[in-house]
């Protein structure tokens, strides 16, 4: 991680406003066209689940201020995140995985598979969640593919404060091949500017996944 030096920073303004907000996180929903990917995943038999949260991934690396967040009150830069990806257990109810970026798809899904399978084996509170949660370097990752929202509301702590983005997936469509997705940013790091251009590299991702 980098510290941004304020004094010469674009955002110190806008910093400076919101981070003081009791809410400062604002969302937006957008629909995916992940048609492609999901053929290209059927036809190869790999995980689509797998194949748009390394999209993903992939993104937010490539966009820098998807790397933006705030530690002791001051932005730093991060130079890389992992993905904190909630996944259903047997029981009906969820676990964290947290998996690392990998240079292929191939490796990512060999990590994830084997991330997936010992975090569904383990009770919430685990030695993975104690040692990772509450840490800067996280993009926190939803899955509701049970449901094709158009809007979304997370639970938030006062004590979230690093200003980590969250993403929710929602339910593919397979006849207009799209699937929601909802991000909330800290509007002291990110515009709305700031998401479209995300957007636009998620879907170049997701695009360039299955050509």
């Amino acid at each position: 991680m980098t510290p941004i030096d304020l004094t010469s920073w674009s955002r110190q303004q806008h910093f400076s406003l919101f981070k003081e907000f009791t809410q400062p996180y604002f969302n937006v929903c957008v629909r995916l066209d992940v048609a492609a990917l999901y053929q290209y995943c059927k036809a190869q038999q790999c995980s689509f689940f797998h194949a748009y949260i390394y999209a993903a991934l992939q993104a937010s690396h490539a966009y820098q201020p998807m790397l933006l967040r705030i530690i002791d009150n001051m932005p730093w830069q991060l130079t890389t995140q992992r993905a904190s990806v909630v996944e259903l257990a047997d029981d009906d109810t969820f676990r964290f995985s947290y998996l690392l970026p990998q240079s292929s798809f191939a490796d990512f899904q060999v990590h994830a598979s084997a991330v997936s399978l010992a975090a569904k084996q383990q009770p919430l509170f685990s030695d993975a969640f104690a040692c990772t949660e509450g840490q800067a370097d996280l993009l926190h990752i939803s899955v509701l593919p049970w449901l094709d929202f158009m809007s979304f509301s997370h639970a938030f702590s006062q004590a979230d404060n690093f200003g980590i983005p969250k993403l929710v997936f929602g339910k593919f469509n397979a006849k207009t091949g799209k699937m929601p997705l909802s991000i909330d940013v800290h509007h002291a790091l990110m515009d709305g500017l700031h998401v479209a251009k995300f957007i636009e590299h998620l879907q170049r991702s997701i695009d360039d996944f299955s050509v």
